[in-house]
């Protein structure tokens, strides 16, 4: 009976109504006044309590000189209320999915180590449909079954580099500084405008760490970061300086700009030494 009763709790019947039920089913066709009296409850506090449990059909009612409730049938019950809790789940689902949060809540899941991180760079590359994006320093022929697979699917890849590289496909597009390769540093990959990679080796750890996510945000700043590098690099071709030593007011006196070495000045640095 114990067992009976937290069960029937445990689908939101309260304490009382699965008591009374539970004694119903034992004890069929009784007055509020014997119910009250075998379960020691004051007959004005069970009043509403059996008359809710009939008006959900959980009791039935006979009338007569004396009104008898009885327990409905456990299965007939049972499958009564499981209708109506699908209902509900059903309305909620609906009601939920069309609510806005107006938060992208997309997760981000890091990678730690090369041979992991270059992995999911191949099955993402291997995934794509429209378009590729690409700034790194990495050797791309380990790419080159990638971008075939790519090429006959009619994917474009454009890639910016400040490494010199002889590699060519009719579908991938590079605009590279150049410069004498050196360590592989650095990778930022965005797949049909819908997901993104960032990804570089940590010098101090000497180990290698990444970022893989399909956010809004995420997916934008990386594409426009990957486009800007190659129009400021199509610029400094066109002009034959960049747009600093043409400009020399441009910076805005930072203090990344005043830092010793940031990220592409130590790349630069690097790769002009082994010219």
């Amino acid at each position: 009976m114990e067992k009976a009763i937290e069960l029937l709790k445990s689908i939101h019947f309260t304490e009382t109504e699965a008591t009374i039920y539970v004694h119903l089913l034992k004890n069929p066709g009784l007055t509020v006044f014997q119910i009250s009296k075998d379960l020691h409850l004051s007959r004005t506090s069970i009043y509403s309590t059996i008359d809710q449990m009939y008006e959900k059909g959980i009791l039935l009612l006979e009338n007569g000189s004396k009104d008898l409730y009885f327990a409905e049938d456990p299965n007939a019950l049972l499958n009564k209320l499981a209708k109506i809790y699908q209902k509900n789940i059903d309305d909620l689902k609906k009601t939920i999915s069309s609510i806005d949060s107006g938060v992208n809540r997309e997760p981000y899941l890091n990678i730690i180590g090369y041979f992991n991180i270059l992995g999911k760079i191949r099955t993402m590359l291997y995934g794509a449909e429209k378009e590729v994006y690409m700034n790194t320093d990495m050797e791309l022929e380990q790419f080159d079954d990638c971008f075939s697979h790519l090429e006959r699917k009619g994917v474009d890849v454009y890639i910016f580099s400040f490494r010199d590289t002889d590699y060519k496909r009719t579908n991938v597009h590079i605009f590279t500084h150049k410069y004498k390769p050196s360590l592989q540093t650095r990778m930022m990959l965005v797949i049909d405008m819908n997901s993104v990679l960032v990804a570089n080796h940590l010098v101090d750890r000497d180990e290698w760490m990444g970022t893989i996510t399909k956010n809004d945000l995420m997916v934008n700043i990386i594409t426009e970061h990957i486009h800007h590098d190659i129009y400021l690099l199509r610029m400094k071709n066109k002009l034959n300086q960049s747009l600093f030593e043409l400009y020399p007011d441009l910076g805005i006196s930072s203090k990344f700009e005043r830092k010793p070495v940031n990220l592409k000045e130590k790349q630069s640095k690097s790769l002009k030494e082994n010219e």
